[in-house]
């Protein structure tokens, strides 16, 4: 029984291919975008070759291959969009497409050709490519406004605080009110000080004008006591 399931379960990861791993790796046209896949470098004799193709990873090699490398330098490319920007020799073999287009999107296979039988690690990838007008649309769609997306467990604070501002507003107006009365209470004394010292000159100013009124006439008609 165990050999039975042991040949199928064989048959099935030559035949069949593997699924598509993780969550799709999601891209915007006219930028870069990068597929993640790595392998265990632990002596340099375990560098490697491997290449990257498109659609889901077959029975053997990539079936659609887009790009070859010999484990140290990249040996084949259909494009010069496809780009390894990883360290090779310590196994980062992730692809980059630089400006990608929507008709970038789909499945892709990273295939490191592990020596032995069976030994070959296969990764598919989905990618999934948005223009910026969708991008821009999600961004706007996720943002709700604040007095929204308050909760019923937020709602008493939100009127405690509304309240609150709503009691302190009659107490600045009444400050300002308080401030405008000083400022016209102080011109009002300065104005009955100044009418005070203006009143006070005149006074003074006419009483000098008559004592030398005075002093003239006794010296020219002789009206001084003797």
């Amino acid at each position: 029984m165990a050999p039975c399931f042991i040949l199928k379960r064989i048959l099935m990861v030559l035949f069949t291919g593997l699924t598509v791993s993780g969550s799709p790796v999601r891209g915007v046209v006219g930028q870069n975008v990068t597929l993640p896949c790595k392998y265990r470098v632990n002596r340099q004799s375990d560098i490697t070759t491997m290449c990257w193709g498109q659609g889901s990873c077959p029975s053997f090699q990539c079936s659609q291959p887009i790009l070859w490398t010999d484990g140290r330098r990249v040996t084949e490319r259909q494009s010069s969009r496809y780009q390894l920007e990883g360290n090779l020799a310590q196994g980062d073999v992730s692809l980059t497409i630089v400006n990608v287009a929507e008709a970038d999107g789909g499945v892709y296979c990273c295939r490191v050709e592990i020596p032995g039988w069976f030994n070959d690690q296969r990764k598919n990838l989905e990618v999934a490519i948005e223009t910026v007008a969708a991008t821009l649309t999600q961004v706007s769609s996720s943002v709700t406004p604040r007095w929204l997306s308050i909760s019923s467990s937020e709602a008493p604070q939100a009127f405690a605080v509304s309240t609150s501002v709503h009691l302190l507003e009659p107490e600045s107006r009444g400050t300002g009110m308080y401030i405008r009365i000083g400022v016209v209470l102080s011109l009002l004394v300065l104005l009955i000080l100044s009418l005070l010292i203006f009143t006070w000159y005149l006074h003074n100013t006419q009483k000098l004008e008559n004592l030398a009124s005075v002093s003239w006439a006794e010296s020219r008609f002789g009206l001084g006591c003797a």
